[in-house]
């Protein structure tokens, strides 16, 4: 939390050379843990300056951050001033304000109760806020309308209409001193030209108004100090005065009446040299009302500082977090070539049961046959594969080597890629290389990965293929990968391995079967239980005539079901 402290000398010059730790700002007798303490002193700027118009937050924000510039937010509360004499002692003071005491470097802005917010526009022209001055015409009292929100929304007895107004007033100060808070951490200076800013209803049915209290807070965070001017000659008894008061004391203002110029000339000097002195609170955000002390360590020098600060309510913390996230810049995020599924090989991607309750996927690859005649398709020699999960965690990068039969006399060093994730979207990007890693295509898709975590469940089924004993011994040893073809020869042997997964890691019960091309059963096919939930299907393809096939396999534990089915096609 930031807080602005004037620091003057015996003499009522300003002090210009002190340290954080010259520093003591207590809440009660508990010492208050401050983290920096910055000198900022601002001039009188240049009188050739040319006069311009801010006309963006951002360009409020750049022109606030300069040496030379003071924040000055004047509100005319036309409903709350007499209109005569007191309407044209505003007029007399705020002008000489402006003329002499606001530099042409600084900025300032000049509200009414019915301007809206959003058309604020801090301005270096003062012949633009004189004339905003000028046109004040104050309203106590005189309730006719003049324009078309009054007559709906501020029309009924006087004492209804009364309160009303309040509540515009209350509000466009809150909201203006809000607005100022946004633009710098500096000290800005709001002066409310008003009487009485009178009473107003705290809730419009469940949601709470904008109060005074509302407004200390809201000029609290924001480090505005408000204040006050009463243009009334002789104020007896009043007790908005009280209001008022409290109001410039809790926010390091002054209430400025009648005989305005002592206020006029100490608003010039309070926003001209201070230290922002930034601290820690010692609560947590819960929105209480806090009081402060601040004071100077070094002798013969005095502190000038708000009296008060408030902690954020848990709902405002997480507001703000909220937009601090959402105005955070977003992450720039290369872009992904569409999704393209190439010819020119044959994927295959098996799914299990992984650890901590993840999907094993597995990946082989092979290079798609070459179609008779093409004399233009490159050879694929390898690939380079990459997967990543739906948040972006990389889940591998490398070369993989193609499977098939050529592969299980020599195996390549990878020839197979396996890995764990959470089910679900899963982006593959495949290059696809020729014998002089030369890139030939690429092939980019996006698959969803399934969850087995249900009573039954089965594995992909995974395709190892042997063209005589010796490699069916090696395939039964484990020591093969499976294939991603689905064509095989009649003198071919396929065997089928799989894992099938029951209610509490017991053992399913399994079957499976031969299909023809139409779906019609052939005969049942023996399941070996190669472990206690891992099985296997020996194959051999010699008395299969050419065409397709399917195998459909079934898992049956604790009165549920689950089936898997894999096509194929013999051809030759």
């Amino acid at each position: 939390m930031t807080i602005d402290v004037a620091a003057t000398d015996a003499n009522g010059r300003p002090v210009t050379d002190l340290e954080p730790s010259d520093f003591d700002l207590r809440e009660g007798v508990t010492p208050l843990p401050i983290e920096s303490a910055r000198m900022v002193r601002v001039g009188s700027g240049s009188q050739t300056e040319p006069s311009r118009v801010i006309q963006t937050a951002d360009d409020e924000r750049l022109a606030a951050g300069q040496d030379e510039s003071r924040l000055f937010a004047i509100f005319l509360d036309e409903y709350h001033v007499a209109g005569g004499a007191e309407t044209e002692r505003v007029r007399e003071v705020l002008t000489r304000f402006v003329d002499r005491d606001v530099s042409p470097r600084d900025l300032v802005v000049v509200m009414k109760p019915l301007d809206s917010i959003l058309a604020i526009r801090l301005t270096r022209d003062r012949d633009a806020a004189r004339r905003a001055i000028a046109s004040f015409d104050g309203r106590r009292d005189d309730y006719a309308p003049r324009n078309a929100y009054e007559r709906d929304y501020i029309a009924a007895m006087p004492s209804r209409i009364d309160a009303a107004r309040a509540q515009v007033v209350l509000s466009a100060i809150n909201a203006l001193a809000v607005h100022l808070g946004s633009l710098t951490d500096r000290r800005k200076t709001l002066i409310v030209a008003t009487e009485s800013m009178g009473r107003a209803d705290h809730r419009r049915g469940q949601a709470p108004l904008p109060t005074l209290d509302t407004i200390i807070r809201s000029a609290s965070r924001s480090n505005v100090a408000v204040y006050p001017f009463d243009p009334r000659e002789a104020i007896v008894d009043d007790p908005a005065a009280e209001g008022l008061r409290r109001l410039a004391e809790d926010t390091d203002g002054r209430a400025i009446a009648f005989d305005a110029e002592p206020g006029l000339r100490g608003i010039a000097a309070d926003s001209s040299a201070y230290y922002l002195v930034s601290f820690r609170p010692p609560h947590p955000d819960d929105g209480e009302f806090r009081e402060l002390q601040v004071r100077v360590k070094r002798a013969g020098v005095s502190a000038r500082a708000r009296t008060v600060y408030w902690t954020a309510s848990p709902d405002e913390a997480l507001r703000t977090a909220m937009i601090a996230r959402a105005n955070e810049p977003k992450p720039v995020v290369p872009l992904e070539p569409a999704p393209h599924a190439s010819l020119l090989i044959r994927p295959w991607f098996g799914v299990s049961r992984g650890e901590g309750g993840r999907t094993r996927v597995t990946f082989v690859w092979e290079p798609a046959a070459r179609v008779p005649g093409d004399r233009v398709r490159r050879a694929v020699s390898k690939l380079v594969f990459q997967a990543r999960s739906s948040d972006g965690t990389m889940l591998f990068d490398g070369p993989v080597a193609p499977t098939g039969p050529a592969a299980i006399d020599e195996p390549p060093a990878t020839i197979r890629v396996v890995f764990d994730m959470p089910p679900g979207r899963l982006r593959v990007r495949m290059s696809i290389q020729d014998v002089a890693s030369t890139v030939i295509e690429e092939d980019v898709r996006e698959l969803s990965v399934r969850d087995l975590k249900g009573e039954v469940a089965i594995g992909s089924l995974g395709v190892l293929r042997a063209r005589n004993a010796r490699e069916f011994r090696a395939l039964d040893a484990g020591a093969a990968a499976p294939v991603a073809s689905r064509e095989f020869s009649r003198t071919e042997r396929l065997l089928i391995r799989f894992t099938a997964y029951g209610d509490a890691g017991a053992a399913p019960a399994v079957s499976a079967k031969l299909l023809d091309q139409m779906g019609h059963t052939m005969r049942a096919l023996d399941v070996a239980s190669a472990a206690s939930i891992d099985h296997a299907i020996d194959l051999p393809l010699a008395g299969l005539a050419p065409g397709a096939y399917a195998i459909e396999v079934t898992a049956t534990s604790g009165g549920r079901e689950a089936m898997e089915r894999l096509a194929f096609r013999v051809i030759f």
